[in-house]
């Protein structure tokens, strides 16, 4: 990996079901997903399911980087 890349730095996700964590990100990325597991009845074939959850980046916020949570996202 090259020395050149972006320093490792915290944010915080705001709304949605993961308010309030910090995440460290390198690059400030537009986009976060969050994601959970759900149980699934009788999978077929080691099938899974997961919710995910989407966080964009909110430049509004002049000091600590933020991302909130975008309930329309797919």
């Amino acid at each position: 990996m090259a020395d050149d890349a972006p320093d490792w730095e915290s944010a915080l996700l705001s709304g949605g079901p993961a308010d309030g964590v910090r995440v460290r990100l390198r690059g400030r990325p537009g986009l976060v997903q969050v994601t959970y597991p759900c149980e699934v009845e009788g999978p077929r074939d080691g099938m899974r399911a997961t919710a995910v959850y989407v966080y964009r980046r909110d430049g509004r916020s002049p000091g600590e980087l933020r991302y909130g949570y975008d309930p329309a996202a797919p």
